[in-house]
């Protein structure tokens, strides 16, 4: 098994200088890796408007890198991005005179909204791609991703609101698309893979950096220079699909399916996505340090020993099923009906960052029109008024975490995974608790 996560405390250390900083990731400050700035493809947003030397704007003089017009009812326009004091600024404005596109986008026509996208001329392969920015604060998506041949990475798309559940807010989403496969197949460009971290801060409301580290055949994850997850091409097997050179993207975007931003929720002069800078370092790929193994905290997290150490509440079942699940031979069925919880009591540090993660599935969810779901939860860990839990609803295994510190005189937690507020059939496997590792320093503040 491959269970691996890294990480470090999820604070911005105020001594690393912005010229430290350029000179090298802020996951690895004193660049002990030999990273070497790519500055075609990064930018610091310095001069009085965009390089256009260096990033295409969607939109302009009817030009569409890959077709994008934008994810309707918004649309790129030109007007939609500037660079002013040192940031770039992506602005969504509702602007219903405004003269769309004709024509639709996935069923929905172009209207009300504008947005902005740019895109590198130059393209890359492999290196550490790192941003740091404040996204929109409204029911949008703000987004830095990549594409090439294949493939597609998204580090993130980030909902600065979402009404409709607030823990998304908090949400580090990071996923893979597969455009390799032919396009008749209903799986093109759908997620092969993603990664679903839930944060103890809206990410919407401050700068933070996100960064990722993509190796030849790893990927790393980082926010704020701590490491929150590293996954290998031989775990993801066929859903790894970063093999060839990519352009950069930043941009934001609508998703009416999940929220459809209204008039009210757009101020008058606009939301705006900023960013800080854009970087991208190479190094020579015999120098890639792919994922290292980490101890979890937990005992019998995949239940090869049954029930042991757990807690159980309501039809909670033990099931051999050897290759139907994520680890091991056995996994835990939360049955229908009846409001079921398996549980734990965990030793824990006080003033410790910890990274908690589980697989699970919904069987019953049809990804169409029947939704069923689980959740992953902690609680009771000396931080008043935080009780962080994460939605589970895919019918097939996937993994998703939680990021929390303890509080000054915590020694234990709770955690738990329940189908409390549903009360459906959900199915769990191989817990994983991780401590959050120090953050680097800088030596010499150089």
């Amino acid at each position: 098994m491959n269970k691996l996560i890294r990480i470090g405390t999820l604070c911005v250390a105020s001594f690393v200088t912005t010229s430290v900083l350029a000179q090298s990731p802020y996951s690895d400050p004193n660049n002990k890796q030999g990273w070497t700035l790519n500055k075609e493809v990064s930018d610091e947003f310095n001069g009085a408007s965009i390089d256009k030397d260096k990033w295409i704007v969607q939109g302009e003089n009817d030009h569409y890198e890959n077709n994008f017009k934008g994810r309707a009812p918004s649309q790129f326009v030109p007007h939609a991005v500037d660079v002013k004091n040192g940031h770039l600024v992506i602005t969504t404005r509702w602007e219903p005179n405004f003269k769309f596109l004709k024509g639709q986008h996935k069923g929905y026509k172009y209207e009300n909204i504008t947005t902005g996208a740019i895109i590198t001329k130059q393209k890359f392969k492999t290196g550490y791609m790192e941003i740091k920015c404040k996204p929109a604060d409204a029911p949008l998506s703000s987004a830095f991703w990549f594409t090439g041949k294949g493939g597609e990475l998204d580090l993130f798309e980030i909902f600065g609101k979402y009404p409709k559940d607030k823990h998304v807010e908090k949400l580090y989403h990071t996923s893979f698309h597969d455009w390799g496969k032919d396009r008749k197949d209903p799986l093109y460009g759908k997620t092969s893979w993603d990664n679903k971290a839930q944060l103890p801060y809206r990410l919407a409301a401050d700068y933070h950096v996100y960064g990722c580290e993509w190796g030849e055949d790893f990927l790393k994850l980082y926010i704020d220079g701590q490491l929150i997850r590293c996954v290998t091409k031989e775990e993801l097997g066929d859903k790894w699909v970063m093999n060839n050179e990519q352009k950069v993207w930043v941009d934001n975007e609508v998703f009416p399916w999940k929220v459809n931003p209204k008039k009210e929720d757009i101020t008058e002069k606009g939301v705006e996505f900023l960013v800080d800078y854009v970087r991208v370092w190479q190094r020579k790929p015999s120098s890639d340090v792919s994922c290292e193994i980490h101890e979890n905290v937990l005992e019998n997290a995949d239940f090869d020993n049954g029930l042991e150490n757990w807690d159980i509440e309501g039809k909670v079942k033990l099931v051999n099923a050897k290759g139907k699940n994520e680890a091991g031979m056995n996994y835990i069925k939360l049955g229908a009906g009846k409001e079921s919880t398996i549980s734990r009591t965990v030793k824990l540090k006080p003033n410790t960052t910890y990274v908690l993660s589980a697989s699970a599935r919904a069987p019953m969810t049809n990804m169409k029109d029947i939704w069923q779901n689980g959740w992953l939860g902690v609680k009771a860990f000396g931080k008043k008024g935080q009780q962080p839990i994460i939605k589970y609803f895919k019918n097939e295994w996937y993994r998703q975490s939680i990021v929390f510190t303890t509080g000054q005189f915590a020694n234990q937690t709770y955690i738990y995974f329940t189908n409390k507020w549903q009360k459906k059939e959900v199915h769990v496997d191989y817990f994983e608790l991780t401590e959050v590792e120090a953050a680097p320093e800088v030596l010499d503040g150089k």
